[in-house]
């Protein structure tokens, strides 16, 4: 047990002041300019956007963009916000142990690493027409767009979306009956519906890159 002040608050400033200096040495070490002007005549090939936006920019490959620029962004803040309340338990209070706070740790880390994972994947291999390139490969030589994707028939693709996420919320629940009745049927109903969409994600995403699925569902309105 420590007091706040000074101890705690002086630990607190030290690792302020290191992250500035790790920021300030970043700075002045990696080069980061400008890109030229814009030019209404001429769109590079490709063009991506800010790092902080390419975690965004490499869902629409696999989503609409609607899905993948509204729907799943405001479901990752929601459950970024959601996550105390779900799980509120004061067992873990005070304690920064991952284990003590597994069910709040666990899809939080996941979905950090999924995003930092999307983001490496637009940096570091998309190049022309968004096509995926090897380190190895010849980035300099567009190729032509990536053809042969297929998608799944609706008859196929409704019935393996409501199976995972049927199977999903239930299994739990009859594994472990016990944390269902204490969390309530709301709370453990939210919690592992933002889970599975967060497997979801991955689960598109390999079947993109694997398979060539492009939809799994297609209909007037949105495509998944």
């Amino acid at each position: 047990m420590l007091p706040v002040y000074p101890e705690f608050l002086f630990k607190e400033l030290l690792a302020a002041l290191a992250c500035l200096l790790v920021l300030a040495w970043l700075g002045a070490l990696v080069q980061a300019p400008l890109d030229v002007p814009a030019d209404p005549e001429f769109t590079p090939n490709p063009a991506k956007a800010p790092w902080y936006f390419l975690g965004i920019q490499e869902l629409l490959v696999y989503f609409d963009p609607w899905l993948a620029g509204v729907l799943l962004p405001l479901i990752i803040v929601a459950g970024l916000i959601l996550i105390p309340f779900l799980d509120n338990d004061p067992a873990g209070a005070g304690s920064y142990a991952f284990r003590g706070r597994i069910t709040a740790a666990l899809p939080f880390t996941g979905g950090l690493l999924l995003l930092i994972l999307l983001t490496a994947m637009s940096a570091g291999f998309r190049g022309s027409n968004w096509d995926w390139y090897w380190p190895w490969q010849d980035w300099s030589m567009a190729r032509p767009a990536r053809t042969g994707f297929r998608s799944l028939p609706n008859g196929l693709g409704l019935p393996l979306i409501g199976i995972y996420y049927l199977s999903g919320l239930f299994l739990p629940f009859i594994c472990r009956r016990n944390r269902f009745q204490k969390w309530g049927r709301v709370r453990y109903t939210v919690y592992f519906f933002l889970v599975l969409t967060m497997g979801a994600v991955i689960i598109k995403v390999l079947l993109r890159l694997i398979l060539n699925v492009r939809y799994i569902v297609q209909t007037p309105w949105f495509n998944i």
